[in-house]
């Protein structure tokens, strides 16, 4: 089986609509305190604003999503 992590840090612009970041094979030391940090700066950039000419977003949350992938060993003759 083959495990991937990414992180998926959400923010709220000021339409109400969810914005995500992902980040693929995240350390495995963050903290909670880490990613807020992180998602704070990204906050600060106004980087919301520049792609999707909104206003500035909030913080939503974040988490980590794990996938195992298995494949079927199917012999097409």
């Amino acid at each position: 089986p083959q495990t991937k992590n990414v992180l998926v840090m959400e923010f709220k612009d000021v339409a109400g609509q969810t914005r995500s970041i992902r980040v693929s094979d995240p350390k495995p030391e963050l903290t909670a305190e880490t990613v807020y940090a992180a998602m704070e700066v990204i906050n600060d950039l106004n980087a919301f604003v520049v792609i999707s000419g909104s206003g500035p977003a909030s913080i939503k949350g974040a988490k980590t999503i794990q996938t195992v992938t298995s494949n079927f060993d199917i012999v097409v003759s």
